[in-house]
């Protein structure tokens, strides 16, 4: 995959960054910390061939994609879900 552009952000002392990343038509947009993902959750945008995943990078759609990666960490989604997995 591709690294398209990185949106570092500091929650509780630690360092995470969005990564939005393009390969095989699809664009990922993930949290990491430590350079590692940070949970289990990937929010993914499936493109025709035909489209220029350049053009996304400063839209409103993708801004709010972003959003919900970032909150999926402010919220503790991932914890809340492991517990109910436990």
């Amino acid at each position: 995959m591709q690294l398209m552009k990185r949106i570092p952000f500091i929650l509780e002392e630690k360092k995470y960054e969005i990564r939005i990343l393009y390969g095989n038509n699809t664009i990922n947009v993930v949290a990491f910390c430590n350079n590692y993902p940070a949970n289990v959750f990937r929010h993914q945008i499936k493109l025709s061939k035909s489209v220029n995943s350049e053009k996304l990078l400063n839209t409103d759609i993708l801004k709010e994609i972003v959003d919900i990666t970032k909150n999926d960490i402010i919220k503790k989604r991932w914890e809340k879900l492991a517990a109910i997995l436990k």
